[in-house]
């Protein structure tokens, strides 16, 4: 399948998401020289609202693992790119990573650029560990290990959740900002026949004065539930203009599109979405409560703002998997990327404490990940309605949809 086939779903799942270099998070000798690991981010720039913590966020994992007394003996000198929400730039700053830093992975991947770098690590070796999923690269290249859900697999949970809270009619407000937002409806529209969702579509456009004319044809559609192909503010603001013309239909959301201040707003109750990972607030989960520590110690800037939530979780749970993977693979003073590559395929149904559902990698084939965790908003408050439990998909549930875009 073609990688431009995945971008539909990163306009709508991943739009706020930027850039300069943070510079190295910990490093020293713990017995053992140090791993040089890299992660790459639109830390800072237009996709700042909702990837800004992402690079703190792996530099915390990092110091956290330090103190603890690193891996197998070893310390992580982190090293994080902030690119900006720039192209060139983050193609000049993983090729530093590489030639410069000579890291040995790249460990939590949010850059939305990903693709204009992605052949030159795959021809370097240097496997990618981990980020956020709906970065295309990871549905489609086996150098990238995604930890979650992929673009495939959430465009058609999303359907299956609005059928499984007993909804058939359901409406896609798609960005007017980018054409890659225009491009997620055939996917939407494919997923959701084959859920037996009827679906209206229609463009918004975040500079709008109001949105008069979407929520009118989504309310004479009938509409019983919605998503909001935008930024998390363009949502809330589309959201309540339609509460403020009698519509009803509940709002829809996935991963990184949803914030955590949306329980502010009491028209998102009874907002119900999926996560890619274990969702962020569920400090039931003792994994869960690892990252809220280690965030408010190393991170409180992160950990006590918006930014905290959705887009950062997955960050974290990319350093777990690099660290079982090192643990797997016995890693030592002269590591290799080879070496992390050998520690990930030996890994089989690992849940990295349950942050993930089960995880295994195929050398020479993409991840496969058709697991997702449902969340809601009841009461003011996000809740996880089946805990850290994942729901999965059938893959032959999935195969028809990636037959209908040519995969």
């Amino acid at each position: 399948m073609r990688s431009k086939r995945f971008l539909v779903l990163a306009c709508a799942w991943v739009v706020a998401v930027g850039v300069t270099a943070c510079g190295s998070g910990g490093g020293g000798d713990a017995g053992g020289p140090a791993w040089n690991i890299g992660a790459i981010g639109n830390c800072t720039g237009v996709f700042a609202q909702g990837l800004g913590g992402t690079c703190k966020t792996m530099r915390a994992w990092a110091q956290s693992v330090n103190e603890a007394g690193g891996i197998n003996g070893h310390k992580i000198n982190m090293i994080v790119k902030d690119d900006g929400g720039n192209a060139t730039t983050s193609n000049t700053m993983i090729r530093e990573l590489v030639e410069k830093e000579h890291v040995i992975a790249i460990v939590g991947d949010s850059s939305n650029f990903s693709g204009t770098w992605a052949s030159y690590v795959d021809a370097k070796g240097i496997p990618v560990v981990g980020g956020l999923t709906a970065i295309s690269q990871f549905a489609t290249d086996p150098n990238f290990y995604s930890v979650g859900t992929n673009l495939v697999a959430m465009s058609y949970a999303t359907m299956q959740e609005v059928v499984n809270h007993g909804y058939n009619k359901f409406g896609f407000l798609y960005c007017a900002e980018a054409p890659a937002c225009a491009q997620a409806v055939p996917l939407a529209e494919a997923a959701a026949k084959l859920t037996g969702v009827s679906m209206v579509s229609e463009k918004v456009a975040g500079t709008a004065p109001d949105f008069t004319a979407q929520c009118l044809a989504m309310n004479n559609a009938g509409v019983q539930a919605f998503e909001v192909g935008a930024t998390t503010d363009t949502t809330i603001r589309v959201l309540d203009a339609c509460r403020a013309q009698g519509v009803q239909a509940r709002l829809n959301a996935n991963d990184g599109s949803i914030s955590p201040e949306w329980v502010n707003d009491k028209n998102t109750e009874g907002m119900f979405g999926t996560e890619v990972v274990a969702p962020w607030f569920y400090t039931q989960l003792p994994a869960i409560q690892q990252y809220h520590d280690a965030l408010k110690k190393y991170a409180p800037e992160v950990y006590n703002s918006p930014q905290f939530g959705p887009n950062t979780t997955p960050s974290w749970a990319a350093g777990k998997l690099f660290e079982a993977a090192a643990k797997a693979a016995n890693l030592g003073a002269n590591a290799k990327p080879e070496d992390v590559k050998r520690g990930l395929y030996a890994l089989k149904d690992e849940t990295l404490g349950g942050l993930t559902a089960p995880l295994t990698y195929t050398e020479g084939k993409p991840s496969v990940n058709n697991c997702y965790f449902p969340i809601e908003i009841h009461n003011s408050q996000f809740i996880a309605p089946n805990g850290a439990t994942p729901t999965c998909i059938p893959q032959d549930k999935i195969t028809p949809l990636l037959n209908s875009l040519g995969g």
